[in-house]
């Protein structure tokens, strides 16, 4: 059984203004690994929202418009000892990791409400997320140094954004 577990955690375009007060309170109960600002192209936005959310979201859809489409941040960290628990997701009833799940709520009202931030609830959704992102497995990240206080630039689009050959 795992010790640890690696998670995403994403702010959107229109939740950045948050971004700093984010970082410093992830650092209290996880170690970062990597911060990333992330740029995909305008033309194909609505195309890698749609694959990475796994939802056919046409342009200009309500969830890019109250998130944005412009570049947004993604944050990998690591959990020692992680606690799940049943939440009430937007899906149901789910057993999530339990205080990732409770700082994606506590963000969200800091941006605002809605759904500026992403996070994953599970080691599931977590590998999902990065390997639809960055190509990787969220095992690859456990090894890890701590990040370097540098946001480095991501442009690509996600894995299969204009669909699988």
């Amino acid at each position: 059984m795992l010790t640890s577990e690696i998670h995403l955690v994403l702010i959107w375009e229109k939740g950045l203004e948050k971004l700093s007060h984010i970082i410093y309170d992830l650092e209290s109960s996880f170690k970062i690994l990597d911060v990333k600002k992330i740029v995909w192209e305008k033309r194909n936005f609505s195309s890698n929202l749609s694959r990475f959310y796994g939802q056919n979201l046409p342009n200009k859809s309500f969830k890019e418009r109250h998130c944005g489409n412009g570049p947004f941040v993604s944050i990998l960290i690591k959990q020692d000892n992680p606690i799940y628990e049943n939440r009430e997701t937007s899906k149901g009833v789910f057993l999530v990791n339990k205080v990732l799940y409770d700082k994606k709520q506590l963000y969200r009202k800091w941006t605002g409400g809605g759904h500026k931030i992403h996070t994953s609830n599970d080691i599931e959704e977590a590998d999902h997320d990065i390997f639809f992102l960055f190509g990787k497995k969220s095992s690859d990240y456990l090894s890890r140094a701590s990040w370097d206080k540098k946001i480095e630039e991501h442009k690509r689009s996600i894995a299969g954004f204009n669909g699988w050959k």
